[in-house]
């Protein structure tokens, strides 16, 4: 029997049966066992051509379905990527006029639509449209519905650090705190997500630090440390440095540890050419910076 290898599979399988509202019993019900549907959707097991012609009957799909995922996730990425970087340059009002604009169409994905109403909703946000409460409200909406019915832990996690974020901007740093345990303890499955939680570390440490909780803002700084040293990313340990260092401080270490991270911290501004950082160590922390 031919049997197919690509990964693609088992994320299209996953994709198009929670789509039919189906699981995985439901759909391995007189083809296969529930155990051989768990392992095709995780990668560990390759379906033979009969296996995947039965599951495109049992799911009323064309067989080519579970072939045209691969295309389908390249243009889906392609878009999210595309949003994002405008969302970083913030052309806000630009993102909310086209993401208004394509969520009218009709016989959208409702993948598709999901991401649109993410960015629609955050854009909402910037433009002072919807106060933080009310987009609050529609980023839970969402991550719920992508728990249900879409197999994405990226936007899972993505979603619920804005929820954290916003709480914390708007200094209601108890829910930010209860958000922000909610998400370390998700499944963070790729090396890519390995490195969002280093961020969603610090950012978590710094909310703890707002509650006056310095121990605990501690021990997540330092296991953000850890994370970027063991997967050598550099990228936020000038700030995690500076984030230890001011810990240390308030918990009234010794002396020489708190000069140690603030030195630190300078080195990876200094390697990274982060001026205006090493700007802020100069002028409140000199006293731990010789030359």
């Amino acid at each position: 029997m031919d049997q197919f290898m690509s990964p693609q599979i088992g994320l299209a399988l996953r994709r198009l049966r929670k789509k039919h509202n189906l699981t995985q019993k439901d759909l391995a019900n007189g083809i296969c066992s529930q155990a051989e549907i768990s392992k095709i959707e995780s990668g560990t097991h390759s379906p033979t051509v009969e296996l995947l012609y039965a599951l495109s009957k049992k799911l009323q799909v064309p067989f080519s379905s579970f072939f045209d995922h691969a295309n389908y996730r390249e243009a889906f990425y392609h878009l999210d990527e595309e949003l994002l970087n405008r969302f970083r340059n913030k052309e806000f009002n630009e993102i909310y006029q086209e993401t208004k604009l394509k969520l009218e169409q009709s016989n959208l994905d409702e993948e598709v639509s999901l991401l649109l109403h993410y960015y629609n909703n955050i854009s909402a946000h910037k433009l002072n449209k919807i106060d933080y409460r009310t987009c609050i409200v529609v980023l839970r909406q969402l991550s719920e519905k992508y728990s249900s019915t879409f197999y994405s832990p990226s936007m899972i996690i993505r979603i619920k650090s804005a929820i954290a974020n916003l709480y914390s901007e708007n200094k209601n740093f108890s829910h930010s705190r209860k958000v922000y345990e909610e998400i370390i303890n998700l499944d963070f499955e790729s090396e890519e997500l390995v490195l969002d939680r280093i961020r969603i570390l610090y950012n978590f440490s710094k909310t703890l630090f707002q509650l006056k909780d310095f121990q605990y803002a501690l021990k997540v700084n330092d296991e953000a440390i850890e994370q970027s040293l063991k997967y050598k990313d550099m990228s936020m340990l000038g700030q995690l440095y500076y984030q230890k260092g001011s810990c240390l401080e308030q918990l009234n270490e010794e002396y020489n540890l708190i000069k140690k991270s603030y030195e630190r911290s300078f080195l990876f501004f200094d390697l990274l050419n982060m001026k205006e950082y090493q700007q802020i160590i100069l002028t409140y922390k000199s006293e731990y910076i010789f030359f």
